[in-house]
């Protein structure tokens, strides 16, 4: 059952160049630049939404391929409410049907998107560690469309994957007492070494295989080259979950007081030089590991996170491991979202982290690290 957090219209201010039903009512954003423009009807691109601040409702949905989708491109069955849920003062029941109805891009790259429920249009959803902040603004500049006569460009791609679980790729080398070892031979009992208390206990070990289909652009690794984040940071190219969180160190932050680092979403680091999206990556098999408490393991020479079973990741995970990790963790039946504890450090959006990095101030860190290695 995926999970979707909805930012119902109540918490925006909404552009008066937009008349609320077309807000609710519309299919695509009438980009100026889609073949099915219609000059007579209002255009969402070039509107500013503000985002008011409010918590979002959450809503579970049942989906058969594991991809969030606009109608014209659903792969499977129809995606239906799991539960029922009141948004903007309606009653959806479950069983209605949810759509990742359209999709806009702002001027620098910020995607959200339009969800649908029974034909209504009832909010913004933004893709996986992407949560707006009180007082942000977000003016589309292109509209993305399951129907490519619809769409800016050109083709249709509305679509998000749920995947937005933290794990490492096999072959990551993970520090134990023993030495490094593969992230795929750990088991439950295993010790692994972690920043801030030394060795702990492996509670949980999860592993799940994308391939064909089910491997979107969305899901592929985020790669570290050698030296990505400084000297032996990593030692050997780090493969990990676009939404696995690195521990950048105090200097990279430039201003952001925190002694001990911050943890940042791999791909909001795709500006740095040295880190990419494997895009011709066809296969990949991401591994879990779980601790008493959220750590911070080192990976091929990164401090980076452990798993972290809040309650998306709950929701994303398969039915049978999600039960299997209930069991281990049993506060979580009585408070999925907070029982396992805090994260074990600040955690930035990706929102946060690209806004920084446009500053060019952690990639000026990043190189002048890389020029004073031996």
């Amino acid at each position: 059952m995926p999970f979707i957090a909805i930012y119902d219209w109540s918490m925006f201010t909404l552009p008066a160049g937009l008349p609320f039903a077309n807000i609710e009512g519309d299919t695509h954003a009438n980009a100026p630049d889609a073949p099915d423009y219609q000059s007579a009807n209002p255009t969402w691109i070039g509107e500013t939404f503000t985002f008011n601040g409010g918590t979002p409702t959450q809503i579970d949905i049942t989906d058969d391929d594991g991809v969030f989708e606009d109608g014209y491109v659903e792969t499977g069955a129809a995606q239906t409410l799991t539960s029922d849920v009141t948004i903007n003062g309606t009653l959806y029941t479950a069983g209605s049907v949810v759509q990742n109805e359209f999709s806009m891009v702002d001027a620098a790259g910020n995607q959200v998107f339009v969800v649908a429920i029974n034909g209504v249009n009832v909010g913004f959803t933004y893709a996986l560690g992407d949560a707006p902040s009180t007082g942000q603004t977000f003016t589309p500049a292109h509209g993305l469309d399951g129907d490519p006569a619809d769409s800016s460009a050109g083709y249709g791609s509305s679509s998000q994957s749920y995947n937005g679980i933290v794990c490492y790729a096999s072959g990551t080398l993970i520090r134990t007492p023993q030495g490094d070892r593969p992230v795929e031979t750990l088991r439950v009992g295993d010790a692994v070494m972690t920043l801030d208390r030394g060795a702990q206990i492996i509670r949980w070990v999860g592993a799940k295989t994308l391939t064909g289909n089910q491997l979107r652009d969305a899901d592929k690794p985020i790669r570290f080259g050698v030296d990505a984040l400084g000297p032996g940071q990593p030692t050997l190219p780090l493969a990990v979950s676009p939404n696995h969180r690195i521990l950048l160190p105090a200097p990279m932050l430039r201003g952001h007081v925190a002694e001990r680092g911050v943890l940042a979403p791999a791909k909001a680091l795709l500006a740095l030089p040295r880190v990419r999206r494997m895009r011709g990556k066809r296969r990949v098999t991401y591994h879990h590991v779980l601790l008493d408490r959220h750590g911070i393991l080192i990976a091929n020479g990164v401090a980076a996170e452990s798993f972290y079973p809040g309650v998306m990741a709950l929701h994303m995970l398969p039915d049978a491991e999600c039960a299997d990790l209930m069991r281990t963790v049993a506060r979580l039946v009585q408070n999925p979202g907070r029982g396992y504890g805090p994260l074990a450090r600040e955690a930035l959006s990706v929102r946060d982290c690209e806004a920084r990095l446009r500053t060019n101030g952690w990639r000026r860190h990043a190189v002048a690290k890389r020029k004073r290695a031996p």
